[in-house]
Formats: C-alpha cells, sequence, structure tokens
C-alpha cells in the first residue's frame, strides 16, 4: 500500500468516527438543515475569552462566494462535514469543553481542508484558543485563516479579533496594520465602528493622543444605532481626557462645528473650570451650547453649570433666610430670626459686634406651605443669589425646600430634627442635636451609672416620638435592659389617662375578694404596680407640662421621668410645676456655663431683644455664626468653598457648645445632661458615695 494509500485508509475511519459521533450526541442540534445552502447570515462577535466559554446559537455555515474546491462534495458529505464542525463548537460554548471541541476542530481542518466549513473551523480555533490563554497559538491560526482564504467573507473579522489579540499582548502598531486591513475589504458599517474604536484605543495606549481622538470620532459618525453612539462618544471621552491643553486647543481650532466635537469642547470646559478660570469656562460652556447643541450629556453640562453658578452667580455677602413667620408657628420662627440676626450684629447696639464685611441678610416666610418653601429657595439662590440658606425650620417645609437647594447646589443648614436631611445632597447641612446623640447619652447614665434595668415609654404617635423611642428602645436592647410597657398617644392629646392606666397596671383584673367586695357596693381602688425604674417621655414641653400632674394623680411617682431636648424651654417648670421635679432630660442649649461664647451670644441676644435666649435662638445663632465665620475669613468666597469650609468644621466653638460636622453633615454637638431642681433647670451632676 501506497503512504498516500495509507494516509487515506487512517483519514476515512476517523471521518467516520467524527460523524458518528455527531450522529448520536449532536443530531437534536442540526435537525431539519435543508439540503441546499442559503445566503450566509452575519456572524456577532464572539466572546474569545473570560472564566466563561460563550453560549450563543450556533450559526449554520455555509459556502462562500468566490470559493473554489479542488473536489466535489455530494450533499451527504457536506452535511456530515457541516455537523461534525458545529458538534465541536457546540461542545465549547454550551458544555465548556473546550479542549475536546479544539482537538475536534484541528482534525476537521486535517481531514477537510477544502471544505467550505474549514475557515469557519479557524476562527472558532482561534476563539477556542483565546479561552484557554494561548495568545500565540490564536494568532498563528488567524493567520493561518487568512494565508489560506483570501476569498473568504470572514476575514474581516478574523482582522478585528487579530486585531484585538495582539493589542491586549501590547503590540499596538502591528494591531493598527491588521484593523487597517480591514478597510479595504469594503467592511459593514458595523465593523468599521468596531475596528476605528480598536484603533483609537491604541493610539491612546501609544500616546499619540490627537490620532487617538480623530479617529474616535471617525468611528463615531460610523456608528449607526444610539447604542452605539454611547459606546463611540465613551472611546472620544477616554481619548479627549489624554489630551494635553495645547492639543484640546490644536483639535477644536480645526473643528468644521460637526458631531461630535462637543464631547472634546466639554473636556475643555472642564479643564478650564480646573483651573478655578471661572469666567473663561462660563464663556467655553455657552459657546458649547450654541456651536455643538445636543452634541453632549445632560448630565456632564448640568453639573458644570452648577458649580460655575455657584462660583460666579453669588453674592458673597448675602445671605438667605427661610422661617414661619406667619401662622401658628411664627413664633418660633420669629425667635430663629433673632437668633440669627443676633450672630450677624443685626440690631445689636454693640459697634463690635458688627462684622467688617456688611453682611445682607434676606427673609423668605415659608409659614407651614412645603410649596412656598421650595420657591423661596429658587428665589434666593436665582434672584438674590445668596452665599448660603439657613432654614427652615420642620421637617415637610425643609425636605421641600432642600430638594430645590440640591438642583441649584447652594449650600443650606436646615433647623429642622429629621434626621434625614442632611443626607439630601452634599450641599446640605442641619444644625440640631442628633436623636441618637441624646439617646446614647441617657441611656449611658442611667443604665451604666444609675444602674436602672427596667424601662417605659409613654410617647407621642408622630415622627418624633416614634423615631426616639424606637433609638431609646435599641440602646437598651444593647445593653440588656428590659422594656416592661410601651404606650403611644396622639399628638395633639390632653387626656393621657387610659395611657398611664395602662402602664401602671391599673387596669388589670379584679380579684375575686375583689369582685365580691365591689358587688357588695364598695369602692375598689387599685395601687399601681411600678415595676420599670425610669419612664421615657420624648415629647415636647407642653405635651410634659400637661403629662406629668396626671402621673402624679395616678400615683406613678416612683420611677425617674426621663426625656429629650423637646423638653429644654424654662416653660417645662412653668407648665409642669413641681411634678417635673427631678426629672432628667437632654439639651443642645445651657446658659449657665462659663463659655466666653455663650455670654457673648446672651448679652447680645438680650441687648438686641430685651429678654433671655431659648434654645431654639441659639442653634440658629450657631448656624449663622458658622456662616458669619466663614465669611470674615476668606473661605467662603462661593458656594462650593463654603461647603468644604462647612464639611472640615471641627470642635467649632459656638452658643452651644463645640461643634463638629460628622461625614452625613449634621453639625453635632455634646448634649448637655439637665435635670429640675427647686424649679429650675440645671447642669445634672452625679453624686458618687
Amino acid at each position: 500500500m501506497s503512504r498516500k494509500s495509507r494516509f487515506h485508509a487512517r483519514l476515512y475511519p476517523t471521518a467516520a468516527a467524527l460523524a458518528m459521533l455527531v450522529l448520536f450526541t449532536g443530531c437534536r442540534h442540526v435537525a431539519a438543515l435543508p439540503s441546499h445552502q442559503a445566503p450566509k447570515p452575519a456572524r456577532a462577535q464572539p466572546t474569545v475569552s473570560g472564566p466563561e466559554p460563550e453560549k450563543a446559537p450556533l450559526r449554520v455555515p455555509v459556502a462562500k462566494p468566490g470559493k473554489v474546491l479542488t473536489y466535489s462534495l455530494s450533499p451527504d458529505q457536506e452535511r456530515e462535514q457541516l455537523m461534525a464542525y458545529q458538534e465541536a463548537v457546540r461542545l465549547f460554548r454550551e458544555e465548556g469543553k473546550a479542549k475536546q471541541a479544539s482537538q475536534m476542530l484541528r482534525a476537521f481542518g486535517r481531514m477537510h481542508p477544502e471544505s467550505p466549513y474549514a475557515d469557519d473551523a479557524l476562527l472558532e480555533l482561534s476563539r477556542i484558543q483565546m479561552h484557554l490563554g494561548n495568545g500565540k497559538k490564536a494568532i498563528s491560526t488567524l493567520r493561518n485563516l487568512l494565508h489560506k482564504f483570501p476569498t473568504s467573507p470572514l476575514r474581516k473579522r478574523a482582522f478585528i479579533e487579530l486585531g484585538t489579540i495582539l493589542s491586549d499582548q501590547g503590540k499596538y502598531r502591528n494591531s493598527n496594520e491588521a484593523l487597517e486591513s480591514i478597510m479595504s475589504l469594503n467592511p459593514l458599517p458595523e465593523e468599521k465602528f468596531e475596528a476605528l474604536r480598536l484603533k483609537s484605543q491604541n493610539y491612546i495606549k501609544m500616546r499619540n493622543r490627537v490620532e487617538a481622538v480623530w479617529t474616535a470620532i471617525e468611528a463615531y459618525r460610523w456608528a449607526e444605532t444610539g447604542i452605539i453612539r454611547e459606546k463611540a462618544r465613551l472611546v472620544i471621552i477616554e481619548a479627549a481626557e489624554t489630551l494635553k491643553d495645547g492639543e484640546l486647543e490644536e483639535i477644536l481650532a480645526n473643528s468644521d462645528g460637526s458631531s461630535p466635537l462637543g464631547v472634546v469642547a466639554m473636556t475643555s470646559v472642564e479643564r478650564t473650570i480646573a483651573r478655578e478660570s471661572y469666567d473663561e469656562a462660563m464663556n467655553e460652556l455657552m459657546g458649547l451650547l450654541i456651536d455643538y447643541p445636543d452634541q453632549v450629556s445632560r448630565n456632564r453640562i448640568d453639573t458644570a453649570f452648577v458649580l460655575l453658578k455657584s462660583r460666579l452667580l453669588v453674592k458673597s455677602n448675602t445671605v438667605g433666610v427661610i422661617l414661619p413667620l406667619t401662622g401658628r408657628f411664627s413664633v418660633y420662627g420669629e425667635k430663629a430670626l433673632q437668633g440669627i440676626q443676633a450672630a450677624f450684629g443685626i440690631l445689636s447696639p454693640l459697634s463690635d459686634t458688627n462684622s467688617e464685611l456688611a453682611i445682607n441678610l434676606v427673609v423668605k416666610d415659608s409659614g407651614a406651605d412645603p410649596l412656598k418653601a421650595s420657591q423661596a429657595v429658587r428665589d434666593l439662590s436665582e434672584t438674590e443669589q445668596v452665599l448660603a440658606i439657613i432654614g427652615p425650620l420642620f421637617s415637610r417645609t425643609s425636605r421641600a425646600a432642600v430638594e430645590a437647594a440640591v438642583e441649584s447646589g447652594t449650600p443650606l443648614i436646615s433647623l429642622s430634627a429629621d434626621p434625614s436631611i442632611p443626607e439630601m445632597g452634599d450641599n446640605i447641612f442641619r444644625r440640631s442635636i442628633t436623636d441618637a446623640q441624646q439617646v446614647k447619652t441617657l441611656v449611658e447614665l442611667v443604665h451604666s451609672r444609675l444602674a436602672m434595668n427596667r424601662f417605659a415609654f409613654l410617647y407621642p404617635d408622630n415622627a418624633y416620638g416614634r423615631g426616639l423611642m424606637n433609638l431609646f428602645w435599641d440602646e437598651l436592647d444593647k445593653k440588656g435592659a428590659i422594656v416592661v410597657a410601651a404606650e403611644s398617644f396622639p399628638a395633639s392629646e390632653t387626656d393621657f389617662g387610659p395611657q398611664i392606666r395602662t402602664i401602671a397596671g391599673l387596669n388589670r383584673p379584679l380579684t375575686e375578694d375583689q369582685l365580691i367586695l365591689k358587688e357588695a357596693g364598695q369602692k375598689i381602688e387599685l395601687d399601681p404596680i411600678i415595676d420599670f425604674d425610669a419612664l421615657f417621655i420624648p415629647a415636647d414641653f407642653q405635651t410634659v407640662g400637661l403629662l406629668a400632674p396626671q402621673l402624679a394623680f395616678y400615683d406613678v411617682t416612683e420611677a425617674l421621668i426621663l426625656g429629650a431636648d423637646g423638653w429644654n424651654s424654662p416653660w417645662v417648670v412653668e407648665l409642669g410645676e413641681h411634678y417635673v421635679e427631678g426629672a432628667l432630660f437632654t439639651g443642645s442649649f445651657f446658659p449657665n456655663i462659663r463659655n466666653e461664647t455663650v455670654r457673648n451670644f446672651i448679652q447680645i441676644y438680650w441687648l438686641s431683644f430685651g429678654e433671655d435666649p431659648q434654645p431654639l435662638a441659639a442653634q440658629a445663632y450657631d448656624a449663622a455664626l458658622i456662616i458669619r465665620s466663614a465669611i470674615e475669613s476668606g473661605s467662603a468666597g462661593d458656594r462650593i468653598s463654603l461647603i468644604k469650609y462647612i464639611n472640615e468644621l471641627s470642635e467649632f466653638p459656638s452658643a452651644e457648645g463645640d461643634l463638629t460636622t460628622d461625614k452625613d453633615g449634621d453639625i453635632v454637638q455634646q448634649p448637655y445632661l439637665l435635670t429640675i431642681n427647686s424649679g429650675n433647670i440645671e447642669k445634672f451632676k452625679i453624686e458618687i458615695d
């Protein structure tokens, strides 16, 4: 037997074995194949690397135009070759058997070098080799395909994948040569886009920045769909960010105003902003909007415009105020306004309290209307061009105001107790003692130092009451303390009898003896069961003033009464009288301490308004004092620098104690522990035997 005969004797049994393997394991994937071949469908780019092989649906390769076979195939032979090729692909894509698929494709190439599917097999083999991490073999396989099949329609795909592999290996010039070869093959728009996109990225890595941008721009012009154009836009942004300033100017100088040079122009605007040349940047931005409308994302434009407005369109000595100055909450608004006026030296008879810079206040009335608060922010930010805003006071108006302030980028210091306010924006702050700090301070004292372990809650059914109650309960759980009772009441309630009777066990069933006596006409009075050491009442001073006498009426007098900053007013003593004696609560302001800042505040406030300041006035005073300090120190010539100043605040001396801005935007302090002794509010002092 000749050598040629022996070769064919070995070849055809192998081919038969492959065909049988296909028939038994892969028929379900090729059922109902036509005996003739249709025009070849377009291919999607496969994934050639990564932990998992691509499981794309199998495509049926067909004969290529211009391919000349050295021998003719019968329909059965062609079908056998197709099935063998497809089984190898299926093993890789659907079962992840890359090595087995690779062996089958190499065998296919040896057995059928002139097959209509030989070039398909080589392309798929190169992908498997890349998946297995052998880029050198993949390159050799692709070059073999390009050499052996000069008329194959797969050449364009092969050049793209060759260019990709070479780029991954750092051979950027060789990659660009492969990608450039596609242009003479009449590529489809998406193929041309992909080649140009890869070339641009190669130029970036080669530090040929200008060529990278122009190539990316050409790729954009070949992008046919919105999704592909967005990808192209990102390539232009990536390329433009590598440009030196002179190169940016060169590209823009050669612009014909066509898309998408607006992306490059936006990069120039952002560079100018970074150099703090704000007037120049604003002019560039206006020119961009005229010359390149709809080419740059609204997000980039809005970000730049808000920043420039905060730098340029601001009166650095003007501060806005939003408070409820009419309606049922006007008394609170007036006290807060007086605190702000005291901080800026307005109405003060003391000449040395006036700022060297004349600071103007623009005051807006929000009432209790969120819409008015929101509009007030817009008026102050855009028309009045204020540096910052103080207020509002309450949660609903504050949240509406904050949303508008975030849009304009205006720094806002809210006086609301709502803890979620500072989380709404990077330019939003809150000057109010935090609920978490108050609760932690109280629990640490009564549980850890006073050794109390059993607690009851009597709280208003509103956000303030529920929030403090839940925080207190959570903190007690951490300490292993016990909550024996928790009762809520409507926020506007004045009769607390039902709730008090419940926590004191006065609603418990009568014993048999008591029932007999009651049926006999005797009046049965149950004694309260006070099985708790302390009763926490997170309410305002008016509510406490009504509630405390009713606790005494039901003989709930043995437990220590606890409260939060809502108690901190002289009126709690006026309303609650001796029934609140000995109660323990937290507060942000305490006037009777030896502190120069506190003394100055009290003096200025009394001389300006003829009365002693309340905690709300001190809270507003401190918010204004922070802004005044930033202005006078030269640290807040615009909104951005003021935001930075407030964020970096640490142990700032104020009327309420040292203030520090936390990571959430709360301007916090250490709460005071206060008590009522002989009808006076005093700092609580623990006596240790």
